[in-house]
């Protein structure tokens, strides 16, 4: 492969009537939308980007999964190959579309069908007297009213009006740069310089706060992102591939004494680490939330930057501030929603009623709650859609309420319409708020739309890298979308730097089962049993896969596994209906995910696309399950 890529048309039609929307990943063939794994889906484009000549498999690894990749990669792009041209209804031995050529790699070899082009009419010769003549019989002009050919005059002088204004407007904004591409900023974690002890959360806080200012003050025009200079170990194999660069960096600082903060903040150029501007500003613990509005407004003007019109956010009193922010910190730092994350944000709406960031905290905690409880949560996501609407009555701009709102109508109502309309309006509010991109992309999960919602989760991932939830998120998003080596080659990276980590192996252990590398596979799944604390299940699990082959021994661990489930005092939903899927106990499996419909179970709502349940898709009462459930369209 030897010419540059060939620059592809947004839609780029081959064969006879196959049609690849580049744009957004999806390849039709006729009216019928192809589903295709996103690995042979990027061979596809690469190969339609170089038709007619030679891809290297080198040129296939290096597009599609970069480098550090520790897997067998010929199996893979062998195996992809497959996928590709079961899609294309293609012969290896008689190819119509990818030929192999022995010992180099592939050709694309199917004619590409250039765009339609306008055609336009021969130019017209000018009229003589003797042609206008013969010309004139046949092309007689309509007889127009003078109303109606003023109107038409009137229409063309508009037009022609816009169109010069339109012009005017472009070349005055090329010329200020309000045209240019987006401006990103990264924001790094408020440093706490507090001789106080227990001040981490005010830091937290600030940090959240401007991170959402900023991302509300010009959405078109300014992007911004959590920003941390050099990888998180722990997601060393999550984010860099997505992680952006910014051409700012803001960085901050707060420290307390008593009842009063110095915040001290400096914007950084990136590129020759000149400082664009810096203050620090002494204020009431009760203001702090208030100044990063104003800190991001004076960023905005150091940008050159328009600011949009912002609602003015009162200061609050010491004691309001420090209650909400330390609910939401609790709620940060632990996976199980603490308690007392409940006791400072109810604190804080007794102290101020009217405080909606308080309202819209304790949605979110009474959500958490609600999952977390499983069977009986009626009563918790009564409560969190009570706060949330508390919430949007007192701020209906707030993207954070937004999002709570959308969860809930997702999750537990199953009102597909009001959530996508609550989680399109979080991200138009705050288009840099990652929890919006998680929750739009829940949307389209429960649509069956697997690219957007990865693209989205991505987005989520790379806004704020630091948190693991949004990573974890993702990884389940990867893992839907059934893309097994892209989870495997990051698995594997995340094991370059936390050789012990559960997750990690235990991901190894599902995604090489899919991609049939069974004695990788085994390898792998004998350490999650020992990491799970199962160590002595270890020798008898080799043992069977070693006598009876991988099938067997896999199916024994699916039955060990399930007994210690059924062993729990009040076993999670889901957990238990994966764990009779994988054991092979369809009918167990079927009566669990109906038990779950009448309290809107939301692990019902991945049951389309996860693919642990691929096993009961041909199940009599499957279909009657997703009639129950009413799944949206996208």
């Amino acid at each position: 492969m030897t010419s540059p890529p060939v620059g592809l048309q947004q839609t780029i039609r081959f064969g006879e009537d196959f049609e690849l929307d580049v744009r957004l990943r999806r390849l039709r063939r006729g009216s019928h939308v192809l589903k295709l794994e996103r690995i042979p889906l990027e061979m596809l484009v690469l190969f339609l980007e170089h038709p007619e000549e030679v891809v290297t498999r080198d040129e296939i690894v290096a597009r599609v999964w970069g480098s550090g990749v520790f897997l067998d990669t010929d199996n893979s792009i062998r195996g992809a190959i497959r996928k590709l041209r079961h899609v294309l209804k293609d012969d290896a031995e008689a190819p119509r579309f990818i030929q192999t050529v022995t010992g180099q790699g592939y050709r694309f070899i199917a004619p590409i069908i250039p765009a339609k082009e306008e055609s336009f009419p021969d130019s017209p010769k000018p009229k003589t007297a003797e042609t206008a003549a013969v010309v004139a019989p046949l092309q007689p002009y309509p007889r127009i009213s003078w109303r109606l050919g003023a109107a038409l005059l009137m229409i063309v002088l508009s037009a022609a009006l816009l169109v010069r204004v339109v012009l005017v407007r472009r070349n005055t904004a090329l010329a200020s740069g309000i045209g240019e591409a987006r401006i990103m900023v990264g924001v790094t974690p408020v440093r706490n310089l507090s001789s106080e002890p227990g001040q981490e959360y005010l830091a937290d806080g600030l940090t959240d706060e401007i991170l959402t200012q900023l991302g509300q003050l010009n959405p078109e025009r300014l992007g911004v992102v959590k920003w941390v200079s050099s990888p998180l170990p722990s997601a060393a194999g999550f984010v860099q591939d997505s992680k952006p660069s910014p051409q700012y960096v803001m960085e901050g600082s707060v420290r307390r004494e008593h009842e009063r903060a110095r915040v001290s903040v400096r914007l950084m150029r990136v590129s020759n680490a000149t400082i664009l501007w810096s203050d620090s500003f002494d204020r009431n613990v009760g203001d702090v939330l208030a100044l990063q509005s104003e800190i991001a407004q004076r960023i905005g003007r150091a940008l050159q930057i328009q600011v949009l019109p912002q609602k003015v956010r009162k200061p609050k009193s010491q004691e309001v501030v420090e209650a909400y922010l330390r609910g939401r910190f609790e709620m940060s730092r632990e996976d199980k929603v603490p308690d007392g994350a409940r006791v400072y944000l109810e604190r804080a709406i007794a102290l101020d009623p009217s405080y909606a960031p308080a309202y819209a905290g304790l949605a979110d905690f009474y959500r958490k709650r609600a999952i977390e409880q499983d069977f009986g949560s009626d009563s918790a996501w009564r409560l969190a859609a009570q706060y949330a609407a508390q919430a949007l009555a007192l701020d209906d701009d707030s993207s954070e309420t937004h999002v709570a709102l959308a969860q809930i109508k997702l999750m537990h109502d199953w009102d597909w319409r009001a959530g996508r309309q609550h989680a399109l309006r979080a991200l138009q509010l705050n288009p840099s708020s990652p929890d919006a991109h998680a929750v739009y992309a829940r949307y389209l999960t429960i649509a069956g739309n697997l690219t957007d919602a990865i693209n989205q989760r991505e987005q989520a991932v790379a806004l704020d890298p630091f948190r693991s939830d949004l990573r974890d998120e993702l990884f389940i998003q990867q893992y839907f979308a059934r893309d097994y080596q892209a989870i495997a080659a990051k698995s594997q990276r995340v094991l370059q730097e936390d050789p012990n980590s559960l997750s990690a192996h235990a991901s190894l252990c599902v995604c090489l089962t899919h991609l049939q590398l069974f004695r990788e596979a085994v390898t792998e799944c004998s350490k999650e049993l020992a990491l799970e604390g199962h160590e002595d299940w270890v020798s008898a699990y080799v043992d069977q896969y070693r006598k009876h082959g991988f099938e067997v021994a896999n199916s024994w661990r699916a039955r060990k596994q399930l007994d210690e489930t059924l062993k729990a005092q009040d076993p999670d939903f889901w957990d238990l209906a994966n764990a009779y899927v994988l054991a092979g106990k369809r009918e167990q499996a079927m009566e669990i995910l109906f038990r779950g419909l009448p309290s809107h179970e939301p692990g019902l709502l991945q049951i389309r696309v996860d693919p642990d349940f691929d096993a009961i898709r041909d199940h009599p009462r499957y279909t009657e399950l997703v009639a129950r459930i009413g799944f949206p369209a996208e």
